[in-house]
């Protein structure tokens, strides 16, 4: 695949062609992800205060006693959406479901463990780590390229 940039300030808005012999799932995919990847910011309510969070500083998404939690390396706050919810709608994006508990941006990932049992465990940037649910190992290993199965 190769790609080409033409930046010039003549153009009045931002335009991406696709020239393929034929449409693929790869091509499907980018054109998914390319109209999924407006910026769309979260709100989050800290100590009585609210603030507007950009999903690329969020480190993961998980929900407590209730409640869903948007944890940054800034701290930790509450947030309306339910986990289902910010699935679909930061789908395309960099985050996938680790669990029935949590999503994850696959860009503040460290590194992912094997543990002893088999399961696996993600390490994000701030040190925290979160174990990735059986049902969710393949889909993960899939988004991030690793592989199914």
């Amino acid at each position: 695949m190769n790609i080409e940039m033409d930046i010039n300030h003549k153009y009045e808005e931002t335009t991406i062609v696709v020239r393929a012999p034929e449409l693929n799932g790869e091509i499907t995919d980018l054109i998914e992800r390319l109209k999924s990847s407006k910026t769309k910011n979260i709100i989050g309510k800290n100590n009585e205060k609210m603030y507007i969070l950009s999903p690329k500083d969020i480190l993961l998404f998980y929900s407590k006693d209730q409640k869903v939690i948007a944890d940054t390396i800034n701290g930790e706050y509450e947030i309306k959406q339910k986990l289902y919810e910010l699935e679909e709608e930061l789908n395309g994006m960099y985050f996938v479901r680790i669990s029935k508990f949590a999503i994850v941006n696959i860009n503040k990932i460290k590194d992912i463990e094997l543990f002893f049992n088999g399961s696996l465990v993600v390490n994000l940037i701030n040190g925290k780590q979160e174990v990735i649910s059986r049902r969710y190992v393949s889909k993960v290993k899939e988004f991030i390229g690793m592989g199914g199965k």
